[in-house]
């Protein structure tokens, strides 16, 4: 399905839409995704100045433009994560309104479906449920190094509680805050004081590092 490739379901294993899955477009042609906010900045970002300093940064957007669709990839499925290369980075209300409407579809078929279930089979079974939200609360420059605070939220999906649950975090290169590190090299697991995670609750972590956001997956619960 079409909205399967764009979400992850491709030969880069990438999302087109920005904010979904682990891995998606983190040089968004948006200028508001690209530029830090004034309130972390303290001043208010011209025409030449945003071009001249932020357009051509290697980091990642310190913005993340969730829900935006970029442009995608070329015929044969490369995609150049870019701001330059607007054609493929750039999100547009045009490219983004048929997807919403094919969501929309979507979302009204798994709703009836859900209200006639067949209690003569087995419901699917269904993947992990926990969903990350992640965010970028603040950032700085230290010499020629941009250093971003990422929160990350954790939210039970299930109608189940949630006990020891156990995170892979990949690419982490700078401190982390409010999860335990286990003997495992990557593995971290909730602190001490959080025994369960309630249905359609939430809690959260936060770490620090230059670049691209960390990767965030879930190794194991009960």
């Amino acid at each position: 399905m079409q909205a399967d490739y764009i979400l992850g379901k491709n030969p880069k294993s990438m999302s087109y839409m920005v904010g979904y899955g682990q891995t998606y477009p983190i040089h968004v042609h948006h200028r508001g995704a690209s530029i830090a906010s004034k309130f972390v900045l303290h001043s208010v970002v011209g025409c030449v100045q945003g071009f001249d300093t932020w357009y051509r940064r290697p980091q990642a957007n310190p913005n993340v433009l969730h829900g935006g669709l970029v442009g995608g990839p070329d015929r044969n499925d490369n995609f150049d994560d870019d701001r330059s290369n607007y054609e493929q980075t750039e999100p547009t209300m045009s490219g983004t309104a048929p997807l919403v409407g094919l969501f929309t579809k979507l979302h009204s078929m798994n709703s009836n479906y859900e209200a006639r279930p067949n209690p003569t089979k087995n419901q699917p079974k269904s993947g992990v449920p926990v969903e990350f939200y992640h965010t970028i609360t603040d950032s700085w420059t230290v010499g020629r190094i941009a250093y971003y605070r990422h929160k990350v939220t954790i939210k039970n999906q299930s109608r189940k509680p949630i006990t020891d649950l156990k995170l892979e975090i990949e690419n982490l290169s700078g401190a982390l805050w409010g999860l335990s590190p286990t003997r495992n090299k990557n593995i971290y697991e909730l602190p001490k004081w959080i025994k369960v995670i309630k249905p359609g609750s939430e809690c959260s972590f936060v770490y620090v590092q230059g670049g691209p956001q960390a990767k965030v997956s879930v190794q194991s619960y009960h």
